[in-house]
């Protein structure tokens, strides 16, 4: 995972950074709040979850581990959390706009054969749909109780917190993602 900042030397928690993880990321996940990072890591250092965790304490982990929970692809959320969330697939992004990567896809040998863009938009939080410019009455809801809603590569969220968002939820967004996704 890494951290991309404004300064091109250093990360410092004072410096605002854009988004975390993957630079060919196919599912970004955005949020309102930005985690500390460590004072004395190199911009484009690989960062690990379990010591983002252990910077910013339990409001991260469980963000960390409704997002794992909602990616991986196994039943081993903890492990994929630890070791492979923000690594190659996800990232998450904290500016004003919906963030279109485009990444390259390559053969054997090297030779571009495709252009690919981010595959889903998660957008967490009523504040975060607010702050990207979401309007609901576009959206359908994928759930009887309207906390989840989708239109063409984007969900509509309640905030990565357990109260907000139970593992019955979670279940719902993860079964669609898995369809979205193949």
């Amino acid at each position: 995972m890494y951290a991309n900042t404004s300064q091109k030397n250093r990360v410092t928690n004072d410096c605002e950074f854009n988004y975390l993880g993957a630079v060919t990321a196919d599912i970004i996940l955005y949020t309102e709040n930005r985690p500390m990072l460590p004072a004395d890591i190199l911009y484009g250092e690989r960062l690990m979850i379990p010591d983002l965790i252990a910077l910013n304490g339990n409001h991260w982990r469980k963000i960390f581990t409704i997002f794992a929970k909602l990616v991986s692809p196994s039943d081993d959320w903890r492990g994929y959390r630890d070791g492979f969330l923000l690594q190659e697939k996800e990232a998450i992004y904290f500016g004003d706009a919906l963030h279109e990567m485009l990444h390259e896809t390559r053969n054997e040998t090297g030779d571009v054969i495709g252009n690919t863009t981010v595959k889903i938009h998660l957008i967490s939080g009523k504040s975060t749909w607010d702050r990207l410019g979401v309007n609901l009455e576009e959206f359908q809801p994928l759930d009887p109780q309207q906390r989840l809603w989708v239109k063409d590569n984007m969900i509509c969220m309640p905030y990565l917190d357990y109260r907000q968002f139970p593992n019955s939820l979670i279940e719902i967004a993860r079964n669609y993602l898995i369809k979205a996704t193949l």
